[in-house]
């Protein structure tokens, strides 16, 4: 075999071994987002909307970002604060209890150790004291390699459409009885703001 074709084999292993770290990457970071919403739906069955699960997938200084909820650069940042604001929404006690929602039309393009990920979020939840809302979003995560494989960096909801509906059915799963909310309180910027600068020593 002449070495010109051994070059080429050699660059076209190394390509083919490219592609195939490229598609494992993909799907672990398919997977993570994907166990993400799995955690996040409840409310049947005496399943918990809001699995504190979820946060698993998150890095250790992920940062959330929800359109209409957080100004840019103002949504909680890090595990303290993000495992604060996730802690307020989670379960039946929460103000919303009853959550199912996945993600379609998903594409990730990967550099390196870092990846950015679209989707179109699908979601049918109900908050406490209000209507059933069917929505559909645009969500884009960041995502980054870490030792513990890949986590999200940044995840963001930005706006989309939505509908309301007059009461969720269980059909054959039996929806969970609320118990009284229990008056917890939600994490803020301006709370968070205000709990940094009283740690500062003058």
């Amino acid at each position: 075999m002449s070495e010109d074709r051994i070059t080429a084999l050699e660059a076209l292993v190394a390509e083919q071994g490219k592609r195939l770290r490229e598609l494992e990457d993909v799907r672990e970071i398919n997977d993570c987002f994907r166990k993400f919403h799995w955690a996040c739906c409840g409310g049947f069955n005496g399943r918990q909307a809001g699995g504190m699960e979820a946060l698993d997938q998150l890095a250790e200084d992920a940062t959330f970002e929800v359109r209409g909820l957080h100004e840019p650069g103002k949504g909680p940042k890090g595990r303290e604060q993000f495992t604060e604001y996730w802690d307020y929404y989670y379960g039946d006690a929460g103000p919303l209890p009853y959550v199912f929602q996945v993600s379609v039309s998903e594409w990730v393009e990967v550099a390196g150790d870092t990846a950015k990920g679209w989707s179109v979020q699908i979601g049918l939840v109900e908050f406490r004291g209000s209507k059933p809302s069917f929505g559909l979003s645009l969500r884009i995560n960041d995502y980054v390699r870490t030792d513990k494989g890949w986590k999200i960096k940044k995840t963001t909801i930005n706006g989309g459409f939505g509908f309301k509906v007059d009461k969720l059915e269980g059909g054959a799963n039996i929806l969970n009885e609320l118990p009284p909310f229990d008056g917890r309180k939600p994490w803020t910027y301006e709370g968070q703001a205000a709990k940094d600068a009283s740690k500062v020593v003058p």
